[in-house]
């Protein structure tokens, strides 16, 4: 009977044992990455945008990821994924996955923002010409000096008079 008590409690002790012991879960490795968008345009000025980078598999162990750009002096990219347009151009925003270095990219265009013209003058407000004279030229200036389409169109409201 001590034998057999002694074999029960054994055997109860090496299955409470056993049964503590907690199998760790495996590791999920990253088999890829995805962005939600391969190309962007985008205006200097204009809000950031943002990337979302979806790892793969869905219960990949870990899913962190870095963020790059090829030329910053173009477009930045925050570690949320965030694009920032710094400069008219081009620029490859690239995700890399820190667990097996997978990688996806964005290519990013920038464009300039547009600077609307503020004000056009003319060189002369007054001009007395004679029939026969050499023409005279009038010389516009448009401001901002930066705007972005500084074309002037020219009419007369007297075509019979000066053209």
């Amino acid at each position: 009977m001590k034998t057999k008590i002694l074999t029960i409690a054994l055997t109860a002790l090496a299955i409470g044992l056993l049964g503590s012991c907690k199998k760790e879960d495996p590791k999920v490795s990253v088999t890829g990455v995805t962005l939600d968008k391969t190309t962007l345009e985008i205006t200097v000025g204009d809000p950031d945008v943002k990337l979302t980078a979806t790892v793969a598999p869905e219960n990949a162990t870990d899913k962190t990821v870095n963020w790059a750009s090829d030329k910053a002096e173009v477009a930045t990219v925050d570690n949320q994924g965030s694009v920032h347009a710094v400069a008219p151009g081009e620029a490859i925003i690239t995700v890399t996955t820190t667990d097996g270095g997978k990688t996806a990219t964005c290519v990013v265009k920038v464009k300039a923002a547009v600077v609307p013209v503020s004000s056009v003058a003319l060189d002369k407000t007054e001009l007395t010409l004679t029939v026969g004279d050499p023409d005279v030229k009038l010389v516009a200036t448009v401001t901002p000096d930066n705007a972005t389409d500084k074309t002037v169109n020219w009419a007369s409201d007297k075509a019979e008079v000066a053209t």
